[in-house]
């Protein structure tokens, strides 16, 4: 999956005086994600909260399309003749899905960054994208900010087989993860919370 990301691009800030000198600020950052989709299966997340994030008014995309989301199995959701057989499937910030394409093509996700995040995670298997659109170590504060813990496995897709990377002994075998923005990828390890929280300071 080729990847580009053209973020943030504006920080919205409303400010209104009350009662004299006190004053209320209200902040949104909003921009979009564009994916360049393979044909076939991407592995990849909705980053950007985008109101109630149903598939249709996530995704974009060309008939034919079909998604596929996991949650100890998989539940499927195709495009055919201008719907989607669910169409109240949801893809919240942070939740990683398959996406097949009949043909390469871009996607543009637009939509709010979420300031806190907080997701539960399962003993097992987990299907999951960062939460907010950064690209770099997964478990880097400044990018991913996923606390790795003892027998920890990372799979990520190549668009043909999936390689993995295990945290074993305090470090990560071969190497550590890094994610690119847009992008899915399972966790397999024990039940706790994610977190990543984004900051505009």
């Amino acid at each position: 999956m080729n990847t580009k990301s053209l973020l943030l691009a504006a920080v919205v800030a409303a400010v209104g005086a009350v009662s004299g000198s006190a004053q209320v600020t209200s902040q949104n950052i909003v921009g979009y994600v564009r994916l360049s989709l393979n044909q076939g299966f991407n592995l990849i997340g909705n980053q950007l909260n985008n109101g109630d994030n149903k598939v249709g008014t996530v995704l974009n995309v060309p008939d034919g399309t079909a998604v596929y989301k996991f949650d100890g199995k998989y539940t499927f959701n195709s495009f055919v003749d201008g719907a989607w057989d669910a169409p109240g499937m949801t893809l919240t910030p942070g939740e990683g899905f398959f996406i097949k394409v009949p043909t390469a093509t871009t996607i543009t996700l637009i939509g709010e960054v979420s300031l806190n995040n907080s997701k539960a995670l399962a003993a097992g298997i987990n299907l999951l994208s960062v939460p907010v659109p950064l690209a770099g170590a997964l478990t880097d504060a400044a990018a991913g900010g996923l606390t790795a813990a003892e027998g920890d496995v990372v799979y990520q897709w190549t668009g043909a087989s999936f390689v993995s990377k295990e945290y074993v002994d305090g470090a990560w075998a071969p190497s550590a993860p890094t994610v690119k923005v847009g992008e899915g990828f399972f966790l397999k390890g024990a039940a706790r919370t994610y977190s990543r929280n984004f900051s505009v300071n």
